[in-house]
């Protein structure tokens, strides 16, 4: 057996309420926190319920919130000068991947004076980074816990992916709670996202006993809050096995590693604007088949979790099985099936099959990839 090393440096909370456990993390804490939250929490409610638990710990919340319709590492750029100014000792990040990894990239660059823009172009923070606390609001984030990001490029408009600090989360909230709000096709989108990036890491040359035993736990809890909720919306069950299933993906995810779908999805967001979700939902039993092809044995164990399987089912037929199950669910949530119906031109699409082939995770696919088998793969979804 090789050998095995696992570090997370992050506090966890995990489950209803939890957010409430915030108080706790910060005791003893900082006089200032700078907050990078989506600005559609605001609207309903959840910015003002963060900020009231924090300011009653006597505590000033400087709120930066205009992350939507411009390129992350804009947004980056803009929450450092008031970051800097503000001289807050430790980020707070709630919401979607993108509130997040911005948080991420505030607290890396922060305490120094590097320009985000050196990091795209390959000049890592030497700065430590400030403590980070991060709080999803919803049920995926493949590097919540591995020091990971993607950002997007104003000038290229290209997904880069980052390596921050191992162990820069401080602390992670999850609680199901602060998942409401979602519409049903919304909330289907993530866990199919959620799920897509836990097959990965299950696949992944990278994967290890401790990875297995979190991914495929984390992939059945996805497919059961994906089933509740297509049968009982507002069942807060559905919110819980979600919670759940991101922690047990993003523990997996930070031994193991993310892959194809997770580099084409966020390059096709940072370039088209196309929820990165979506495009997940779309690609996801394309990926599949992908991976059947060369690690047909790791598709096959997944197909417990769709049912009972005959007496005499083949690897192959079971590794269908999964295929089949995945795109039955597509089918009955009405969700588009081809790349197309995003109104992306394919001939635009080599360039995100460049900047997906850059993504450094790509090295640990189940097979090695080129940029031309990357846009064959896209091309397939397409």
């Amino acid at each position: 057996m090789a050998d095995f090393r696992f570090h997370v440096g992050a506090e966890c909370y995990v489950g209803p309420e939890t957010i409430f456990k915030l108080p706790l993390i910060l005791e003893g804490g900082p006089e200032r926190i700078f907050l990078v939250a989506d600005p559609n929490l605001r609207e309903k409610g959840v910015l003002a319920r963060i900020t009231t638990i924090i300011e009653g710990r006597g505590i000033q919340v400087i709120t930066f919130d205009d992350v939507q319709d411009k390129p992350s590492a804009q947004a980056v750029a803009e929450a450092l000068v008031l970051a800097r100014g503000a001289r807050a000792p430790l980020i707070l990040g709630i919401g979607g991947i993108h509130a997040l990894h911005i948080a991420k990239a505030v607290a890396a660059l922060a305490p120094g004076q590097d320009l985000v823009e050196r990091w795209l172009d390959g000049e890592a923070p030497t700065c430590p980074s400030l403590p980070l606390i991060l709080i999803p609001t919803t049920w995926r984030d493949p590097f919540l816990l591995s020091g990971e990001l993607v950002l997007g490029d104003a000038r290229t408009g290209r997904g880069v992916h980052l390596q921050a600090r191992r162990g820069i989360e401080s602390a992670v909230i999850l609680d199901p709670g602060l998942m409401e709000g979602l519409s049903p096709k919304t909330s289907a989108a993530c866990i199919l996202d959620g799920i897509m990036a836990a097959v990965e890491g299950f696949a992944s040359t990278r994967e290890n006993f401790l990875s297995d035993i979190a991914l495929r736990e984390g992939i059945a809890l996805y497919i059961r809050a994906l089933d509740i909720l297509m049968q009982r919306p507002d069942d807060p069950q559905s919110r819980i096995d979600g919670t759940r299933a991101c922690f047990l993906s993003s523990v997996g995810l930070a031994s193991s590693s993310a892959g194809l779908g997770t580099a084409v999805s966020f390059a096709i967001n940072a370039r088209w604007g196309v929820p990165k979700a979506n495009v997940s939902a779309v690609v996801l039993p394309y990926l599949l088949e992908t991976i059947s092809r060369s690690r047909l044995e790791k598709i096959s164990q997944l197909a417990p979790i769709f049912g009972e399987a005959p007496s005499d089912e083949t690897s192959s037929a079971a590794a269908d099985r999964v295929v089949e199950g995945i795109r039955t669910r597509l089918g009955m949530l009405k969700i588009p099936s081809r790349l197309k119906d995003f109104d992306m031109s394919l001939e635009r699409l080599v360039e995100t099959a460049e900047s997906a082939r850059k993504f450094g995770f790509m090295s640990f696919l189940p097979r090695s990839m080129t940029v031309d088998d990357v846009f064959d793969f896209i091309k397939t979804v397409y």
